[in-house]
């Protein structure tokens, strides 16, 4: 088994692309799919058997990818909104508490945030040396936790919290629902759903998507506790139902949760995608990489940086970090040389993904030697 080849990436073969955490590099099957998409919707109302097949062979896709039965799977358009979707369908009382780190992403803070209107409480676990620890989250839930919203990769780190399992039994112990951001890791590292009563993640960056749409997981044992925080035509089973100004039949499942016509030019692209990912293997994937984060680590730490991602193999995921005062100069000095990073908020980031290799890693520290960024 071998990673698949560059040629397949064009932009991987012009620079070394390490900006993965922010935008995924599409595959060039990408440009038929979306010339396939074209040539269905074009056929007008009788191209719909098209497009719905279509959604129906990528929420399989999806869910092979999550390893969940294809009904617990959707496609939204957003990892954004998969999170404001569960929490406007929570039955809130005043007093309830969200519990998340200052690790999370703006996406799954503000979904949270918003209801403090209504009496609920946003804590926030702070993390120490990169990560939050199960230890800082299990501590910190307590009788009116209601919901633990947790990244599995941290945007701004790379720290990829591998215990999902455990953090989930223990939310469930105290009555709380586990909602996980895979955003940074699906696609990248392996996912378990084990312990999970939703997660939502973007298919822009790992998942080589493009814009506009978000897988969610519903776990069977939350659906029903649920209440319909989003609804619309393609949420129910009979849309033109006898009875329908009286009651509504949801669609069973997650499938429940999307409300009108889905992404279909998204999703024409990410079954694409993600029949490439599963073919690669997403454990070959973060096997095979693993030696060029420790290297990329290792090689950042050496030029003096300030390293933001964990160093414990334990925490390695596709992301390393560094912080520096002046990154969006670094970040700029880096393009020039022909390397691509992510470079705001006061650090670089660096992410590796099935395009990247040995070379790549190179390029980028001796480009970051070379630009003399470290703060001594």
């Amino acid at each position: 088994m071998e990673l698949p080849d560059k040629s397949r990436f064009p932009r991987a073969r012009e620079v070394a692309y390490l900006d993965t955490g922010a935008e995924g590099l599409p595959p060039v099957d990408a440009e038929e799919a979306l010339r396939a998409y074209y040539r269905d919707k074009a056929g007008g109302t009788p191209g719909r058997k098209q497009l719905y097949q279509e959604e129906r062979v990528c929420v399989r896709a999806a869910a092979r990818l999550l390893g969940a039965p294809p009904e617990d799977a959707a496609l939204l358009s957003s990892a954004s909104e998969g999170l404001n979707i569960l929490a406007n369908s929570l039955d809130w009382r005043p007093g309830d508490e969200v519990l998340i780190s200052d690790l999370e992403f703006p996406s799954g803070v503000l979904a949270w945030l918003r209801l403090r209107d209504r009496g609920v409480r946003l804590r926030v676990v702070q993390s120490e040396a990169g990560a939050a620890s199960f230890e800082r989250y299990a501590e910190a839930i307590g009788p009116a936790t209601r919901v633990v919203c947790i990244s599995q990769v941290s945007y701004k780190t790379g720290a990829n919290c591998r215990f999902l399992a455990e953090l989930g039994r223990e939310a469930h112990r105290r009555g709380a629902v586990l909602a996980v951001d895979a955003t940074q890791a699906l696609g990248r590292v392996p996912v378990s759903l084990e312990g999970v009563d939703y997660l939502v993640a973007s298919s822009y960056k790992w998942l080589l998507g493009v814009h506009g749409l978000g897988l969610v997981y519903l776990a069977p044992g939350l659906r029903e506790r649920l209440s319909a925080g989003t609804l619309g035509w393609y949420s129910v089973q009979d849309v033109f139902a006898a009875d329908r100004f009286e009651r509504y039949l949801p669609k069973p499942g997650a499938a429940r949760l999307v409300s009108g016509m889905p992404n279909f030019p998204a999703i024409y692209v990410l079954r694409r995608s993600l029949e490439l990912l599963l073919e690669a293997d997403v454990h070959f994937i973060d096997r095979t990489l693993a030696p060029l984060i420790d290297q990329l680590r290792e090689g950042i730490a050496g030029l003096g940086l300030e390293v933001l991602t964990p160093a414990a193999p334990e925490w390695r995921s596709g992301i390393v970090s560094f912080a520096h005062p002046e990154a969006p100069r670094v970040g700029a000095a880096l393009e020039q040389a022909g390397v691509i990073v992510w470079s705001g908020d006061g650090r670089v980031r660096a992410s590796v993904h099935l395009y990247n290799d040995a070379a790549d890693v190179e390029r980028l520290l001796c480009a970051l030697e070379a630009t003399t960024c470290p703060v001594r």
